[in-house]
């Protein structure tokens, strides 16, 4: 974003694997599903396209 590096900036910034993410994003896109009415199962088959009627 066209400034200098600032210690005091980088000193509070924490860099975290997303693995640690991935529990809660999980979870909350599970809430957000079943909110929506749609059924889904996580062990399908990974990254293949379905229809999804409701």
């Amino acid at each position: 974003m066209e400034h200098k590096p600032s210690a005091t900036a980088e000193k509070h910034c924490t860099v975290r694997p997303l693995d640690l993410l991935r529990v809660h994003d999980e979870k909350i896109e599970a809430w957000i599903l079943e909110q929506a009415g749609v059924t889904f199962d996580a062990k399908a088959e990974p990254g293949k396209l379905r229809v999804v009627a409701g």
